[in-house]
């Protein structure tokens, strides 16, 4: 690891646990025994570091949803055919997989737990990262969602309803137990069968097949 990620490891792991206005450069830099100086000589602020981690996460969060047939489009553009097609076959145990794949990823692997923990205490201390919050967290999911769910039933896969409803039905529950999860860790296991519980339900509840 050279100097540039190991900036990159230490400023993610101090913003999760203080937020981005709590971390200072010279948090980042004394654990890494560097001066200040030192710092800005690989990143001009710690924005540009903040901004960095981002992107980063960005591209690990879509590869990961990429194998799971989850690829956000923007209002303009259609859903994905090949996401169509997945969601239109699958079974209830498959989307229960998908789902808690997600959950498991999102809850274990240190650095999309960092990154999460990082935004979920910023959103609080700047209105422009509680926006980021709500877009990645909220809005890119539901909105999602909404649209896949609109298309299944348009197709009689699922039964008529508000897909904007369901799509707050589905996700609300799953985004609740992650969050115990996050402040009780000891729950996890719990926290895991009450989201499978939760999707085998609504697959239940929605599916027109037989």
């Amino acid at each position: 690891m050279n100097t540039k990620e190991m900036i990159l490891e230490e400023a993610l792991k101090q913003f999760s646990e203080k937020g981005y206005d709590g971390t200072s450069m010279s948090d980042i830099a004394a654990p890494l025994g560097i001066s200040k100086a030192a710092l800005y000589k690989h990143y001009k602020s710690k924005q540009e570091i903040f901004d960095k981690i981002i992107e980063e996460s960005e591209i690990k969060y879509k590869d990961l949803l990429e194998k799971l047939s989850v690829h956000y489009i923007d209002n303009s553009k259609k859903l994905s055919k090949k996401d169509l097609d997945v969601y239109s076959e699958i079974s209830a145990k498959g989307l229960c997989e998908n789902v808690l794949t997600f959950v498991r990823f999102s809850m274990t692997d240190e650095y999309s737990k960092q990154v999460r923990r990082m935004l979920t205490i910023s959103q609080f201390q700047s209105s422009e990262l509680g926006q980021m919050y709500t877009r990645r967290y909220v809005e890119a999911m539901l909105g999602y969602d909404e649209k896949l769910f609109k298309q299944l039933i348009k197709a009689g896969v699922i039964k008529e309803g508000n897909p904007k409803t369901l799509a707050a039905m589905f996700y609300a529950p799953v985004i609740m137990y992650m969050g115990i999860w996050d402040r009780e860790p000891e729950r996890a296991k719990e926290c895991e069968k009450s989201i499978k519980n939760h999707v085998e339900q609504f697959f239940m509840m929605t599916s027109n097949r037989e």
